[in-house]
């Protein structure tokens, strides 16, 4: 199974929830995991579902409130292809136990409360724990506009010394469109991806490549398949 773990204190639920239902069109099987506080996927679930700590929808797995691995491991039934675990707390996974994850993405803003908690994650990560040569992190920043502040002042807040950034940074401009598309599949329980813009297209796609290690051609059919889609999940 590929693991692939996004941390950090920016809501990702939308972008994971995304990410899984593309892989899933594909025949993968995949559980997207929200082992955050503020477990932003019960947003996106129909409400007769919201106890259920996993429940199917648009064709892929979706776990929420699981503290810790074992919790989860408890609960599966049957193997998966991917998991995508969300997580902005240390319970679940830090230290060496990070090693474990095929892909590891560092979620941030410029807001200065995600800031400020990201520093505090960074620091109750204790990535000195984990064993040989620094951890590999991908960047993702989300909701950019245009201000002054430089992403290298974002490093500056961060205790860095035991990671090893890659050179592919993921970046989600802030988009009225892409706020709808997200606010309207929260309302209808669904995942229509149809009006979001090419910029977050090519974005989640260029994603797709470096953290599933896809080509280009299959993860635009991929795309093509999302779009046609028209799973909805049922327990």
């Amino acid at each position: 199974m590929k693991k692939i773990v996004f941390l950090g204190a920016p809501d990702k639920s939308h972008l994971l929830l995304i990410l899984g239902k593309l892989l899933a069109v594909t025949g993968q099987k995949v559980i997207v995991v929200d082992s955050t506080l503020r477990q932003g996927v019960q947003g996106y679930m129909p409400d007769s579902e919201a106890h259920l700590p996993i429940r199917q929808f648009e064709g892929m797995d979706v776990a929420r409130g699981f503290v810790t691995p074992v919790q989860l491991e408890r609960s599966l039934q049957g193997n998966y292809d991917v998991l995508l675990l969300d997580t902005d707390h240390t319970e679940f996974v830090k230290g060496r136990d990070l090693a474990a994850y095929d892909k590891r993405v560092w979620c941030s803003s410029y807001g200065r409360l995600h800031l400020q908690r990201n520093a505090e994650l960074m620091q109750r990560l204790c990535l000195h724990e984990a064993e040989g040569k620094p951890l590999s992190f991908y960047k993702m920043l989300t909701q950019l506009v245009p201000v002054s502040i430089t992403e290298a002042y974002l490093d500056e807040l961060l205790d860095t010394q035991h990671i090893q950034w890659e050179n592919t940074i993921f970046r989600f401009a802030l988009d009225e469109r892409n706020t709808s598309v997200e606010l309207d599949n929260q309302h209808h329980s669904r995942l229509d991806v149809r009006r979001l813009t090419g910029s977050y297209r090519r974005t989640v796609l260029d994603m797709v490549k470096h953290l599933l290690e896809w080509d280009e051609r299959t993860v635009q059919q991929a795309w093509k398949q999302l779009r046609k889609a028209r799973i909805r999940g049922r327990n």
